[in-house]
Protein backbone atom coordinates (compact mmCIF):
# COMPACT_ATOMS: atom_id res chain seq x y z
CA UNK A 1 0.00 0.00 0.00
CA UNK A 2 1.25 3.35 -1.25
CA UNK A 3 -0.08 6.96 -0.71
CA UNK A 4 1.94 10.22 -1.76
CA UNK A 5 1.37 13.69 -0.22
CA UNK A 6 2.98 16.52 -1.97
CA UNK A 7 2.38 19.68 -0.45
CA UNK A 8 4.80 23.34 -0.48
CA UNK A 9 7.52 21.02 -2.90
CA UNK A 10 7.45 18.22 -0.12
CA UNK A 11 6.74 14.68 -1.21
CA UNK A 12 5.84 12.64 1.50
CA UNK A 13 5.09 8.50 0.70
CA UNK A 14 2.99 6.33 3.42
CA UNK A 15 4.28 2.94 3.13
CA UNK A 16 2.71 -0.16 4.37
CA UNK A 17 4.70 -2.64 7.18
CA UNK A 18 4.54 -5.94 8.07
CA UNK A 19 3.36 -5.00 11.12
CA UNK A 20 -0.77 -3.76 10.41
CA UNK A 21 -1.47 -1.16 12.81
CA UNK A 22 1.83 0.45 11.67
CA UNK A 23 3.02 2.65 8.40
CA UNK A 24 5.89 4.32 7.09
CA UNK A 25 6.11 7.81 6.31
CA UNK A 26 8.96 8.79 3.92
CA UNK A 27 9.32 12.58 3.74
CA UNK A 28 11.26 12.11 0.26
CA UNK A 29 14.57 14.01 0.04
CA UNK A 30 14.56 14.84 4.26
CA UNK A 31 17.22 13.42 6.90
CA UNK A 32 14.92 12.72 9.79
CA UNK A 33 18.38 11.06 12.08
CA UNK A 34 21.92 11.22 10.64
CA UNK A 35 22.25 8.11 12.39
CA UNK A 36 20.57 5.29 14.35
CA UNK A 37 16.98 5.37 15.02
CA UNK A 38 14.67 6.34 18.04
CA UNK A 39 11.79 4.63 19.49
CA UNK A 40 8.98 6.60 21.28
CA UNK A 41 6.93 3.86 23.07
CA UNK A 42 4.77 6.00 24.97
CA UNK A 43 4.02 9.83 24.86
CA UNK A 44 6.07 10.81 28.00
CA UNK A 45 8.94 9.77 25.78
CA UNK A 46 8.09 12.32 23.19
CA UNK A 47 8.95 15.39 25.16
CA UNK A 48 12.70 15.46 24.18
CA UNK A 49 11.00 16.10 20.51
CA UNK A 50 8.46 18.53 19.19
CA UNK A 51 7.22 16.44 16.35
CA UNK A 52 7.02 13.13 18.16
CA UNK A 53 4.78 15.25 21.17
CA UNK A 54 3.40 16.65 18.04
CA UNK A 55 2.48 12.90 16.51
CA UNK A 56 1.42 11.82 20.05
CA UNK A 57 -1.18 14.66 20.04
CA UNK A 58 -3.24 12.98 16.89
CA UNK A 59 -5.78 10.41 19.33
CA UNK A 60 -5.34 7.23 18.02
CA UNK A 61 -1.38 7.39 17.62
CA UNK A 62 0.08 4.63 20.60
CA UNK A 63 3.76 4.99 19.03
CA UNK A 64 6.34 7.17 17.45
CA UNK A 65 9.90 6.10 15.62
CA UNK A 66 12.39 7.72 14.09
CA UNK A 67 14.48 6.21 11.19
CA UNK A 68 17.06 7.42 9.06
CA UNK A 69 15.17 8.70 6.42
CA UNK A 70 11.47 7.74 7.40
CA UNK A 71 9.18 7.74 10.20
CA UNK A 72 6.74 5.20 11.79
CA UNK A 73 3.60 5.11 13.34
CA UNK A 74 1.64 3.14 15.42
CA UNK A 75 -2.28 3.65 15.73
CA UNK A 76 -4.87 1.59 18.15
CA UNK A 77 -6.66 -1.16 16.96
CA UNK A 78 -9.92 0.79 16.69
CA UNK A 79 -9.00 3.56 14.88
CA UNK A 80 -8.41 3.87 11.00
CA UNK A 81 -5.58 5.12 9.05
CA UNK A 82 -7.99 6.85 6.49
CA UNK A 83 -8.79 9.58 9.89
CA UNK A 84 -5.09 10.04 11.05
CA UNK A 85 -2.89 10.02 7.44
CA UNK A 86 -4.03 13.88 6.85
CA UNK A 87 -3.33 14.78 10.57
CA UNK A 88 -0.43 12.54 9.89
CA UNK A 89 0.79 14.59 6.64
CA UNK A 90 0.14 18.19 8.27
CA UNK A 91 2.87 17.53 11.14
CA UNK A 92 5.36 16.35 8.83
CA UNK A 93 4.89 18.92 6.91
CA UNK A 94 4.82 21.85 9.54
CA UNK A 95 8.04 19.88 10.66
CA UNK A 96 10.32 20.06 7.89
CA UNK A 97 9.01 23.68 6.57
CA UNK A 98 12.08 26.26 7.33
CA UNK A 99 10.99 29.13 9.75
CA UNK A 100 10.69 32.37 8.44
CA UNK A 101 13.94 33.25 9.05
CA UNK A 102 15.22 29.99 6.93
CA UNK A 103 16.36 28.01 9.62
CA UNK A 104 15.32 23.95 9.95
CA UNK A 105 13.18 23.03 12.23
CA UNK A 106 15.20 20.62 15.39
CA UNK A 107 14.06 17.20 15.49
CA UNK A 108 14.82 16.81 19.24
CA UNK A 109 15.27 19.48 21.71
CA UNK A 110 18.86 18.82 22.58
CA UNK A 111 21.30 16.54 21.38
CA UNK A 112 20.61 12.95 22.01
CA UNK A 113 22.62 10.05 22.39
CA UNK A 114 21.77 6.97 20.03
CA UNK A 115 22.13 3.46 20.66
CA UNK A 116 25.59 1.76 19.80
CA UNK A 117 24.32 -1.49 20.94
CA UNK A 118 26.44 -2.71 17.84
CA UNK A 119 29.19 -0.87 18.42
CA UNK A 120 32.52 -3.26 18.81
CA UNK A 121 33.98 -2.92 22.25
CA UNK A 122 37.13 -3.95 23.37
CA UNK A 123 36.07 -6.26 26.09
CA UNK A 124 33.71 -8.34 23.67
CA UNK A 125 34.60 -11.78 22.95
CA UNK A 126 35.17 -12.80 19.68
CA UNK A 127 31.64 -14.55 19.10
CA UNK A 128 29.91 -11.08 20.50
CA UNK A 129 32.11 -9.03 17.84
CA UNK A 130 30.43 -11.50 15.24
CA UNK A 131 26.88 -11.13 16.34
CA UNK A 132 27.10 -7.54 16.42
CA UNK A 133 28.38 -7.20 12.96
CA UNK A 134 25.90 -9.82 11.36
CA UNK A 135 23.08 -8.15 13.28
CA UNK A 136 24.39 -4.72 11.91
CA UNK A 137 25.60 -6.15 8.46
CA UNK A 138 22.85 -8.28 7.43
CA UNK A 139 19.61 -8.07 9.59
CA UNK A 140 19.46 -4.24 10.38
CA UNK A 141 19.24 -3.22 7.37
CA UNK A 142 16.56 -5.02 6.13
CA UNK A 143 14.35 -4.67 9.44
CA UNK A 144 14.62 -1.15 9.29
CA UNK A 145 13.27 -0.96 5.39
CA UNK A 146 10.24 -2.45 6.96
CA UNK A 147 9.88 0.35 9.75
CA UNK A 148 11.79 -1.38 12.88
CA UNK A 149 15.34 -1.70 14.26
CA UNK A 150 16.44 -4.34 16.84
CA UNK A 151 18.76 -3.61 19.65
CA UNK A 152 21.34 -6.60 20.84
CA UNK A 153 21.49 -7.23 24.61
CA UNK A 154 23.46 -9.67 25.71
CA UNK A 155 25.11 -12.68 24.73
CA UNK A 156 24.28 -15.68 27.35
CA UNK A 157 27.68 -17.83 26.84
CA UNK A 158 26.23 -20.84 28.43
CA UNK A 159 22.69 -21.12 27.21
CA UNK A 160 24.27 -19.48 23.33
CA UNK A 161 21.29 -17.11 23.63
CA UNK A 162 21.16 -14.23 22.02
CA UNK A 163 18.69 -11.28 23.95
CA UNK A 164 17.32 -8.76 21.22
CA UNK A 165 14.79 -5.50 21.87
CA UNK A 166 12.59 -5.41 19.26
CA UNK A 167 11.98 -1.52 18.27
CA UNK A 168 9.31 0.43 15.56
CA UNK A 169 7.11 -1.70 13.16
CA UNK A 170 8.57 -4.78 15.05
CA UNK A 171 7.30 -4.38 18.12
CA UNK A 172 4.10 -6.05 18.57
CA UNK A 173 3.94 -7.21 15.00
CA UNK A 174 2.22 -10.25 14.11
CA UNK A 175 5.08 -11.91 12.31
CA UNK A 176 7.99 -10.92 14.50
CA UNK A 177 7.74 -14.37 15.90
CA UNK A 178 8.42 -15.46 12.46
CA UNK A 179 10.78 -13.11 11.28
CA UNK A 180 12.53 -13.75 14.52
CA UNK A 181 13.06 -17.85 14.10
CA UNK A 182 13.18 -17.86 10.19
CA UNK A 183 14.99 -14.93 9.46
CA UNK A 184 17.17 -13.85 12.89
CA UNK A 185 17.99 -16.71 14.33
CA UNK A 186 18.62 -19.01 11.40
CA UNK A 187 21.02 -16.66 10.42
CA UNK A 188 22.41 -16.21 13.90
CA UNK A 189 23.11 -19.77 13.85
CA UNK A 190 23.61 -20.83 10.14
CA UNK A 191 26.67 -18.35 10.73
CA UNK A 192 27.92 -18.98 14.34
CA UNK A 193 28.08 -22.46 15.89
CA UNK A 194 28.01 -20.85 20.12
CA UNK A 195 24.47 -19.58 18.81
CA UNK A 196 21.64 -21.96 19.99
CA UNK A 197 18.70 -19.77 19.95
CA UNK A 198 17.74 -16.01 19.71
CA UNK A 199 14.82 -14.53 21.98
CA UNK A 200 13.67 -11.23 21.77
CA UNK A 201 11.23 -8.74 23.42
CA UNK A 202 9.34 -5.73 22.87
CA UNK A 203 11.20 -2.18 23.57
CA UNK A 204 9.52 -0.03 26.40
CA UNK A 205 12.39 2.54 26.68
Amino acid sequence: MFQFRSLARLFIQAKSTPNPNFLKFVPGGKEVLANGTHDFSRPRDAKISPLAAKLFQIDGVNRVFFGKDHISISKTENTRWEELKPQIFECIMEQFTPNQDGTEKPIFLANVEQSQDTEINENDSEVVQMIKEIIDTRIRPTVQEDGGDIVYRDFDEKSGTVHLYMKGSCAGCPSSGVTLKSGIERMLCHYIAEVKQVEAEDWTG
